[in-house]
């Protein structure tokens, strides 16, 4: 088309339209939705068209109401439903990420997804960022919002290309609309989808639904066909997907962030791989988890490329992933990084746990002892119960240091345990020596004593031993000297069950194996050292079948392996031992193969370490912002069994003027080992210098060790074989200043509320306990966020923050009136409240028990005798006897001689209630007209404790 083209651009009907956009175009066949208000109406057409395609509905009546006022609401579903008929999808975040700021997690669901879907591709931008959903839509902006839409979907641009044309302007009254609008109304007339029968467009008026239905009609009908999009660097593009390849990035919680957190790591990445000049990427998230659809342009050209994505943990990461059951007695918790045995286990381990590991059931199905073991990469936790699991149980685990030493996360979340179902098998079997086998199940089986041995052969087997114990995943059978060795044994398991009584399959079970020959080699101790005075290793010329027998040794023996050399075994007493001993190794030690070990002897020197630790360095130190004083010893050792307190005496020099030191005496408790080296000690210098804290002072100090009353001066430490280590010790320090401590710890629940940090509370208000931490507190606006606590069934009308106090913080909850219908348990979630420094609470599920706070109201008052009236009510109620709950007014005025109303009795859980008045009312009363108000001692309640709901009068019938 020329530019001195002088006649205005007459379309081509769909008929002729281009194969492309004969196909999203619509066209005028019969309505698959009769409308009971369209028939007749110059935009029925319009309207039947849009309907059969599902961009429009009516309404529940029946009707379209096409004359009806459109509100901009209105035309972001409209424009949002056209967009996903051209296949877009509504963006998965749609409900979590808000893309008008006066849009909330609560709005229309329908119009959070349309909202997502028009604003992600430019069709709908909104105003100053909100959405203003309830305003009517003016005619200048639904063409701007139409052409955008048009643009958008056709990859075109109309703008652009009409403004080059030279044609006969229909609109007479463009100049009334604002700049903006002006070239988009423009298109609309360049293409006839403005009327040119009618002129003037009336840009500041507002759109009737059936109007809006004409013009977007109109517009999916029109030909643009000739548009063609401008000469692009499309070379530019094309090098740069090459570039973009999938990959793994490293994101706060890896592959359980946030999609926004993911989100924005890959589009981090995808820039980093981008090296050709100008072209820009765009990450969405793609269609399935893990994929991303990249967009990469440069000027008008445009490539687009989908990439797979995994997510690693970042550094500081440790917190727990998922909690998943494995059968009826076991559960399984997955770590983002190594746990700590030490930390987990009260051994160091495995079996019985040092950190909270518990599972609390939510439905009278306990779970009993728990143990536990950890995984070789730290990183799994299997958890195995005394009893069977079903149903649902709060799961809490806390108290856990990485292997680094860092603190995970504390999680608390609500499982739910299907009923084990599953079959128990045998995995196989395991030699632990030559007269020894372990028979491994797939989980922990129930108690079971009725194995049978046979050989192969079919002949009886005499010297098998061994049953399962309940709870084992294993069974050890031991040969006797009677087993012939190597002869093949048949062990059949009938009636086997798991925890959960499922049968082992197939039943009968067996399982084979054989008794290894003796290799003709006996065992033999190699050395046996005193290590400290009540410490002794015994190494052997192999590993043993169990562990040795030793004598000689004062006070109570255990025996453990070398975790690390099988050979070795740890003796330890605890008694310490003095000079020389005869040790004695007793005869009748096996090993693997069952060869016998003969007795050994050895004289061992018990004073193997009579040298006392020393101090070899002292210095200042800062931890979490604290200052320390760091003393460092030469061997690792424990705080003296009699030290009580620590005294401070010494001088200090501030601004070069000598002062004083007033003695300072601190408690032992304050003398901290570090956890991670034995050999050092920390001691606050807040603590240290008490009264005489100057910042920027110098000071020689003199530490001293001292008991309790009467105080003598005693060792600070003492070495694990009990050397004394130094009374005193001369230090010089200089004060800086005690900086605040950076906090990594969220809020969470405070336990001591309640029973998991929620109270209900009698007046029906709910406490919700926050642990904020020492000198920090909630952030207001998150606490007091009403969205943020979720009740099943009822709804949070109000929360109310409390002050701080003690690094503890609560939220007392108001529910709205008449919103909670039942009493019983319910689902509670509580998420979003987080600390004044930013970080967010993890989110919190469980359930809690809450009464209905519906009031009974008054459904009629009949005056049912000359001195009686009848109340009934919405509900049961109960009632005082003798109690005046209401006064009778007569033509709206109390009577002094009539007005007192009584009940005969108390009343339990009744719905009418019959009072008496004081006074026979007349037929003149009757004829004024009688009520009922409300007193002040007014007690009827509903059997959950909700007073009665009451007019300000009730008028009394006949």
């Amino acid at each position: 088309m020329s530019s001195n083209q002088s006649v205005k651009y007459k379309k081509f009907v769909v008929a002729a339209a281009s194969a492309a956009l004969v196909a999203s175009a619509l066209a005028p066949v019969a309505s698959a939705k009769e409308f009971t208000d369209t028939k007749g109406n110059t935009h029925e057409v319009a309207i039947d068209a849009l309907s059969d395609a599902g961009v429009i509905t009516g309404n529940l009546d029946g009707s379209f109401l096409p004359n009806k006022t459109l509100t901009r609401s209105d035309v972001v579903k409209l424009m949002g439903k056209w967009l996903v008929t051209q296949d877009y999808k509504v963006p998965t975040d749609y409900k979590t990420n808000m893309r008008f700021k006066d849009l909330t997690s609560s709005s229309n669901d329908e119009l959070l997804q349309y909202a997502a879907i028009v604003k992600d591709n430019g069709v709908f931008n909104g105003s100053d960022g909100r959405l203003l959903a309830g305003d009517k839509i003016t005619r200048e902006n639904m063409a701007v919002v139409i052409v955008r839409a048009f643009d958008k979907v056709n990859d075109i641009d109309l703008v652009k290309y009409v403004a080059a044309q030279d044609f006969k302007k229909d609109v007479t009254d463009l100049g009334k609309a604002k700049a903006e609008a002006r070239p988009a109304i423009n298109v609309l007339d360049f293409f006839d989808i403005t009327n040119p029968a009618a002129p003037a467009f009336n840009p500041k008026n507002t759109t009737s639904r059936g109007q809006f239905a004409t013009f977007l009609y109109k517009t999916i009908n029109a030909d643009f066909s000739a548009i063609k999009a401008p000469k692009v660097d499309q070379v530019a593009v094309d090098a740069a997907a090459e570039q973009v390849k999938a990959g793994a990035v490293t994101v706060a919680r890896g592959n359980y962030a946030t999609d926004a957190n993911k989100l924005a790591a890959v589009q981090a990445y995808v820039t980093s791989l981008v090296t050709e000049k100008d072209v820009v990427s765009t990450v969405v998230a793609g269609k399935t988890a893990g994929e991303y659809a990249v967009t990469l342009t440069k000027g008008e050209a445009k490539a687009e490329k989908t990439i797979a994505m995994t997510f690693d943990f970042a550094a500081d990461d440790r917190f727990v992933t998922e909690v998943n059951a494995l059968n009826a007695t076991q559960v399984e918790v997955k770590f983002s990084t190594a746990v700590d045995k030490a930390s987990l286990f009260t051994d160091g381990k495995s079996g019985a746990f040092k950190a909270t590991v518990t599972l609390s059931s939510l439905d009278t199905v306990a779970a009993g002892t728990s143990t536990g073991k950890l995984s070789a990469d730290g990183k799994t936790l299997t958890i195995t119960t005394q009893n069977a699991l079903s149903k649902r149980y709060d799961v809490v685990v806390d108290g856990l240091k990485s292997v680094t030493g860092a603190a995970f996360d504390k999680y608390e979340s609500t499982i739910t345990i299907a009923a084990d179902k599953t079959a128990p098998t045998i995995l196989g079997t395991e030699k632990v020596s030559a007269s020894k086998v372990k028979v491994n199940f797939s989980e922990p089986m129930k108690a079971f004593t009725g194995v049978t041995f046979k050989y192969a052969d079919g002949s009886a087997v005499t010297g098998v031993s061994g049953n399962i114990a309940a709870g084992a995943e294993e069974v050890e059978f031991t040969m006797t000297e009677d087993v012939n060795a190597n002869k093949e044994i048949i062990a059949t398991f009938i009636g086997a069950q798991d925890q959960a009584g499922n049968l082992m399959t197939p039943n009968p079970a067996t399982v084979s194996f054989m008794k290894g020959a003796v290799d003709g080699v006996a065992p033999t101790v190699t050395s046996l050292t005193a290590i400290n005075n009540k410490t002794v290793e015994v190494t052997f010329s192999e590993e043993l079948a169990s562990n040795p027998t030793l004598t000689g040794i004062d006070g109570t023996v255990t025996v453990s392996q070398d975790s690390t050399n099988k050979n070795k075994y740890i003796v330890k007493t605890n008694t310490a031992q003095s000079g020389l001993k005869n040790v004695t190794v007793t005869a009748g030690y096996k090993d693997l193969s069952g060869e016998i070990g003969a007795v050994y002897s050895k004289i061992v020197n018990f004073d193997v370490d009579t040298k006392e630790p020393k101090i070899v360095s002292n210095k200042v130190t800062t931890f979490e912002g604290v200052e320390y004083l760091e003393l460092t010893f030469d061997e690792a050792v424990e705080t003296s069994a009699t030290l009580s307190t620590i005294n401070v005496t010494g001088s200090k020099v501030s601004n070069f003027v000598t002062t004083p030191f007033t003695a300072v005496s601190v408690p032992v408790a304050k003398f901290v080992q570090n956890s991670s080296d034995k050999k050092v000690y920390r001691i606050a210098l807040a603590d240290l210098l008490g009264e005489n804290d100057t910042k920027g002072a110098a000071y020689e100090l003199t530490i001293k060790g001292q008991t309790a009353s009467p105080a003598t001066d005693v060792a600070l430490v003492t070495d694990i074989s009990g050397n004394l280590g130094p009374v005193s010790t001369k230090v010089n320090v200089t004060r800086n200043e005690d900086g605040t401590a950076v906090t990594t710890n969220k809020p969470v629940l405070d336990a001591t509320v309640g029973t998991n940090g929620i109270l209900v509370n009698a007046d029906k208000t709910i406490t919700v306990g926050f642990t904020v931490g020492a000198g920090q507190e909630l952030d207001g606006a998150s606490a007091t966020n009403v969205n943020n606590y979720k009740f099943d069934g009822a709804v949070v009308k109000t929360a109310v923050l409390s002050p701080a106090n003690a690094g503890k913080q609560v939220v007392t909850l108001t529910l709205q009136a008449d919103s909670n219908q039942f009493t019983g348990e319910r689902n509670v979630a509580i998420s979003g409240v987080q600390l004044k420094n930013g970080l967010v609470m993890e989110s919190f599920t469980t359930t809690e028990v809450l009464t209905e706070n519906v009031a009974p109201t008054v459904t009629s008052a009949k005056l049912t005798d000359t001195n009686k009236v009848t109340l009934t009510f919405s509900e049961a109620v109960n009632t005082t006897a003798g109690t005046s709950d209401f006064a009778l007014l007569i033509g709206g005025a109390t009577v002094a001689a009539n007005d007192a109303m009584t009940t005969a009795t108390a009343e339990t859980g009744v719905k009418t209630v019959v009072y008496t008045l004081e006074t026979s009312v007349s037929a003149a009363n009757i004829t004024s007209g009688l009520s009922l108000k409300a007193l002040s001692t007014l007690d009827i309640k509903d059997v959950a404790g909700n007073k009665l709901s009451v007019p300000a009068n009730i008028l009394v019938t006949q």
